[in-house]
């Protein structure tokens, strides 16, 4: 909360709060009968706590009520809450003055104007504080969208590039050509599966969360294509309840894991490449993989890992957790239910 803290703000403000109290004393003090003492108290030392007493209160009220849980319950104990303790702030006032300034008791009348004048000024400072934490918390849902998109961006113009960047082709050209030959049924078969890669690629561009259940179709079409091209050197294993199926997750996510396990890994019948997606503790999308590592390692960048963290972290969900063992390497994703966003 950069504004709410800013000392500034807080000094603007109560230099402001001490001149309206300062208008308001006007009179008695060009009359004469206002004490010296009780003008410098009746507008700085008074604004001083009036601005940070409500203060508090509102940044109270949000550390135990976010934004997310709103209401007019929450905004009712809020003015109340106010109300008390500007009611503290002007009773201590008034005491203190009864005691050392007045040599009469004043009266009932000018203790409820005072009471009132102090709670429409700390009502004025919580309002104006309610509305940078809102500013606030606008330009930063805001800027997250932003990242959020350009997240996804990049990680649908990395996926593109790597489907359509010559190696790719030129494997799934030599795959179809290859079924051509001897299989036209699962050549067309092929081609139709390769068509839902792309297409769930082009669909896929403007949204931030799909449900489990299309990613996971998704998969099953890409993975075809990686079986018919390895055979049996490659395996996946999905075991998905239905209770999760509706469970949201950034697209491609499977996708990036799957794909980073065959760039990594020997995929051969003699080696065969296990891949296991599974949902732990009801929480977690579980990604492993046995690991064979190549005996000439391939560079990586790590860019598509960092995209999964990136969108999670901007969709303000746990961290992506990534173990890697001696035989096996598993990432852990966050599901995120329907019903949480």
């Amino acid at each position: 909360m950069k504004l709410v803290n800013d000392g500034w703000i807080r000094l603007v403000g109560i230099v402001i709060v001490a001149t309206l109290r300062f208008g308001l004393m006007s009179g008695e003090i060009w009359r004469g009968t206002v004490p010296l003492i009780l003008v410098f108290d009746n507008t700085l030392i008074a604004a001083v706590l009036i601005w940070e007493s409500s203060r508090a209160v509102v940044l109270y009220m949000h550390r135990r009520y976010p934004l997310s849980a709103l209401s007019g319950w929450r905004f009712g104990q809020e003015a109340l809450m106010l109300l008390l303790v500007m009611g503290g702030v002007y009773g201590l006032r008034a005491v203190i003055f009864e005691q050392f300034f007045s040599r009469e008791s004043t009266p009932l009348f000018f203790h409820i104007f005072g009471l009132f004048y102090t709670y429409l000024y700390g009502a004025l400072t919580a309002a104006f504080y309610e509305l940078l934490i809102y500013m606030e918390a606008w330009q930063k849902a805001n800027q997250e969208a932003e990242q959020l998109k350009k997240a996804n961006l990049m990680s649908q113009l990395d996926s593109l590039k790597n489907q359509v960047k010559p190696h790719f082709l030129f494997n799934s050209l030599n795959t179809l050509t290859a079924l051509v030959e001897k299989d036209q049924t699962q050549a067309v078969k092929f081609i139709a599966e390769l068509s839902k890669v792309y297409r769930y690629l082009l669909q896929s561009n403007e949204k931030e969360l799909i449900a489990l259940t299309g990613e996971l179709q998704f998969t099953q079409a890409y993975f075809f294509l990686l079986q018919t091209r390895f055979g049996q050197g490659i395996k996946l294993a999905t075991t998905i309840g239905e209770e999760y199926e509706n469970h949201l997750i950034p697209p491609l996510t499977l996708q990036i894991l799957l794909e980073n396990a065959v760039k990594h890994n020997q995929v051969s019948i003699s080696k065969p490449l296990s891949v296991r997606i599974e949902v732990e503790d009801g929480q977690w999308l579980t990604v492993s993989n046995n690991r064979q590592q190549k005996r000439v390692s391939v560079p990586t960048t790590g860019t598509g890992l960092a995209n999964i963290a990136a969108k999670y972290k901007l969709l303000n969900q746990p961290n992506v957790i990534v173990l890697e063992e001696p035989t096996y390497f598993t990432v852990k994703v966050p599901l995120i239910p329907s019903t949480a966003l």
